[in-house]
């Protein structure tokens, strides 16, 4: 049996055991890619992954099913610090390129170029042009059609137009989307190319084997070398029958995400040599802005995310509009209770829009009781600045293009009706504790470099300290890169898969 479930591992021992080449913790955009790669070249792969399997037939729009299926922790995830930010992960086959907007933005040059600055030639731009090149083939990364594209798109590139700002059309992993906008509850169609239909199917035709609804406790080290997981299936039924599972293997893969990763190597006090392991933590935090025309948006007609307005790059912001199904809107919303439900009266007017900052700092991941992760992170004075001028502008925005009202990240300033009144967001906006907050990008853990000094992985993704044990995830990057990281991982994965088959089967030979 190729996908298998709690059921599967009931055995006489009560120690379900299976040995593969590789073990892959996690099916998300790293593990599916690297166990695809790996898989494809002759490598016996099984992948540990701690949701449950959900075929495309089984999305729906409706969160109060689909956020306790897809999502760690129902969606109710925490950043800790000043502000708190609430974050999201998903908890699934496919991991969160099952539930995020498919986004494919390659890492910018200007980001390669430090890369190539501070790890050498292996990840500057010349050596990662083929693995974008393959991931993006893999996924087939393209441009949405014309029809496809919603309302609040067309909304945000005119307005950018008219203010004389550089706007880019989006390019994501779909084929033939047709803009349902059910991408962060699973993709209804399969238009979207998440790894659950990509390369999960890839790596199984090539005689992978995934055991899903276990989650890894503890990596198997043998004399100084890391030879297997172990970890437990939980019943989805009461969520309390354990079933422990064993998975021996020649090499580990750990690509559970930036703070799963560190909170899992953490627990065998592993990254001593550097002290880098759970530090350099980014989150590309996102500020919402919400607009309400005085005309029928209806924005969920259309594409979650069809562009972005490129013009502040340089000043460390973005914007991209990104419109999400009410339950999730409202959740968003800076104000709550009755007036929350008012203003959701007039969600076919709604165009949701958001402020990307690229990180100026790091936090820091901690492993807590239980071995869950603490991630902790407070944004900077810089970086509150680049919020509040971000904020300023994309409101503006909004009312060039004929907004009649504007709400606004912050817990002490809602809305605002005019232009003018945008000028109460330098006077009232004092401290960072009023800017709320969001995040689906964490980053950074477990960097790679060329050195053990300053790194917890080298340049082919294996831990300093523990040979046999990889990382194929976002905890991999050396430093923020101010995009959407779905194809940056995928591209690095591709590099430790592909390093490490080398070795696999030269062994075998």
């Amino acid at each position: 049996m190729t996908i298998l479930r709690y059921d599967d591992y009931e055995t006489s021992s009560g120690r379900a055991t299976y040995d593969a080449d590789v073990v892959i913790v996690g099916t998300g955009a790293g593990g599916a890619a690297a166990g695809a790669e790996l898989a494809e070249a002759g490598v016996d792969v099984a992948f540990v992954e701690e949701g449950s399997y959900h075929p495309t037939s089984s999305f729906n729009p409706y969160a109060t099913e689909s956020l306790p299926r897809l999502f760690r922790d129902a969606a109710a995830t925490m950043i800790f610090g000043r502000p708190p930010i609430p974050y999201l992960e998903g908890r699934c086959v496919g991991g969160s390129t099952t539930v995020n907007g498919g986004m494919t933005w390659r890492t910018p040059d200007r980001i390669l170029a430090d890369w190539e600055r501070l790890c050498g030639p292996e990840l500057g731009a010349a050596a990662m042009e083929p693995l974008f090149e393959r991931v993006e083939k893999s996924v087939n990364a393209s441009r949405q059609i014309e029809a496809s594209l919603g309302e609040d798109s067309r909304l945000m590139e005119e307005g950018a137009r008219r203010l004389g700002w550089d706007y880019l059309h989006t390019v994501r992993s779909q084929r033939n989307c047709v803009g349902s906008n059910n991408c962060v509850l699973g993709c209804p169609t399969g238009a979207k190319q998440s790894t659950l239909v990509s390369y999960i199917p890839r790596a199984i035709a090539a005689g992978a084997r995934c055991l899903t609804e276990v989650r890894v406790e503890s990596l198997l080290i043998e004399g100084g070398r890391c030879v297997g997981v172990r970890g437990a299936s939980l019943c989805p039924r009461d969520r309390r029958t354990r079933r422990p599972v064993t998975v021996r293997a020649k090499a580990v893969i750990v690509a559970c995400g930036a703070t799963q990763t560190p909170a899992l190597l953490l627990g065998h006090k592993l990254g001593r040599t550097s002290g880098q392991l759970g530090r350099n933590f980014l989150c590309h935090p996102n500020a919402k802005v919400l607009a309400v025309y005085p005309f029928d948006v209806k924005a969920w007609q259309g594409v979650n995310q069809g562009g972005q307005v490129r013009e502040f790059v340089a000043d460390g912001y973005l914007f991209a509009e990104n419109f999400i199904p009410p339950a999730e809107l409202a959740a968003s919303m800076p104000t709550h209770g009755l007036r929350a439900w008012e203003i959701m009266k007039d969600y076919n007017r709604m165009a949701l829009t958001g402020v990307l900052v690229e990180d100026s700092h790091a936090g820091r991941v901690t492993r807590g009781l239980g071995g869950q992760p603490v991630p902790q992170y407070s944004i900077t004075p810089l970086d509150h600045a680049r919020f509040l001028e971000g904020i300023r502008k994309l409101a503006m925005l909004h009312f060039e293009m004929g907004a009649e009202r504007v709400y606004l990240p912050f817990s002490n300033l809602h809305e605002v009706t005019s232009a003018d009144e945008l000028q109460k967001i330098g006077a009232t906006q004092r401290s960072r504790s009023t800017l709320e907050l969001f995040t689906v990008h964490l980053m950074g853990t477990a960097r790679m470099g060329a050195s053990a000094s300053d790194s917890v992985v080298d340049l082919d993704g294996q831990l300093w300290d523990l040979p046999g044990c990889y990382v194929a995830d976002a905890s991999l990057f050396p430093t923020a890169i101010g995009v959407n990281p779905q194809i940056t991982i995928m591209a690095l994965a591709t590099r430790v898969a592909q390093r490490l088959s080398e070795r696999v089967l030269s062994k075998a030979a």
